[in-house]
């Protein structure tokens, strides 16, 4: 094992993590980044192999560059990925992570940090069907806010946190105490100066995903829908009901279709409505009210967006329960109608 931690998806997150990384002594050479192609890799060395981060906190600027390896999948030249951090868009991770898989095996730790919900468990039930082969899985959530300034470039304007877990290895009811050590690529991202990183038992990471998700679900869908900044959204009656009906789908699916949610009381405490809609109306117009989402950004730059791992993730389990998400059906069919009409603008 080299201990060298390769990053797929190398957008806002994987820069943030990937720099957070390689400014502790034990990683600083350690960082590869596996990029999607062979002209993504030449424009990464014509830029110099730098990454930057941009970090704009309390009206302090610093910017943060780090000269890191980078291959892609027709010239990486390893035999295993012992690290591998995931944080490549959901709807993009399945195929990305395809060329990869015959170097990940039962001793390879993978972390994945991303939006919504579906992709481990989608991976689980098409690739690594085996609970006693497949990967050392870790999910992680961040609440640190980055965007991009342009290619290898990021700004980091909101200070976050990283929660990270990880991932029973067969049986969904069960969870892993936080007492279980972590592995050293995950313990760097703990000790990292500015990920104000935590290791939680599963479930504990599980209802802050929660949390997180439901402010994506809220945020992100309607803004992208209105084509709106965050704080243009505030103090409006119609959306406060809006999220006030998305949230109610959604806590009643998520509590429906999972057995460690369903069966923790703290859980239930954590993620009521009322506890969830006051977070959501903080973290959208109050913390991050200059804001643009994700979402907004991918609908404005004519991309497919995450809605299908946001609101639609909530439609699918919704329909295995035999049960309709009718808000959260009509939240996913006007994002994609929008992509749509955006796509067709010239």
């Amino acid at each position: 094992m080299d201990g060298s931690v390769y990053v797929l998806g190398v957008g806002s997150i994987g820069t943030f993590l990937s720099c957070e990384l390689s400014s502790l002594p034990n990683f600083e050479d350690k960082v590869v980044l596996l990029l999607r192609n062979k002209d993504r890799l030449k424009q990464f060395r014509e830029n110099g192999s730098y990454l930057t981060l941009e970090r704009i906190l309390d009206n302090k600027q610093e910017l943060i560059r780090h000269k890191v390896k980078a291959t892609c999948p027709s010239e990486v030249n390893v035999d295993a990925l012992d690290n591998l951090i995931v944080t490549a868009k959901t709807t993009e991770t399945e195929a990305a992570i395809r060329d990869y898989l015959p170097m990940l095996n039962k001793h390879s730790n993978v972390l994945f940090v991303h939006n919504g919900f579906g992709v481990i468990e989608a991976l689980i039930k098409t690739v690594w069907k085996n609970p006693y082969t497949r990967p050392n899985l870790y999910q992680g959530v961040t609440s640190h806010s980055v965007s991009s300034k342009e290619s290898f470039w990021y700004y980091h304007t909101c200070f976050g946190v990283l929660k990270i877990a990880k991932v029973p290895r067969i049986d969904e009811g069960q969870s892993v105490p936080n007492t279980v050590e972590p592995c050293a690529m995950v313990q760097g991202l703990l000790e990292a100066k500015m990920t104000n990183g935590s290791y939680l038992e599963y479930v504990d990471l599980l209802i802050f995903q929660c949390q997180k998700f439901m402010v994506n679900s809220c945020m992100n869908s309607t803004t992208a829908i209105m084509n709106c900044v965050n704080y243009e959204l505030s103090n409006i009656t119609e959306v406060k009901s809006l999220f006030h009906s998305i949230i109610i789908e959604c806590v009643d699916v998520l509590f429906k279709s999972n057995n460690l949610l369903a069966k923790s009381e703290k859980a239930r405490e954590i993620l009521s409505v009322p506890k969830l809609l006051n977070l959501i109306l903080y973290l959208g117009f109050v913390e991050n009210a200059k804001n643009s989402t994700s979402m907004r950004i991918d609908t404005l730059q004519k991309r497919e967006t995450e809605i299908d791992s946001l609101n639609g993730w909530i439609v699918k389990l919704a329909e295995e329960l035999d049960y309709e998400a009718t808000v959260n059906k009509t939240i996913t069919l006007l994002v994609k109608a929008r992509t749509k009409v955006n796509q067709r603008r010239l």
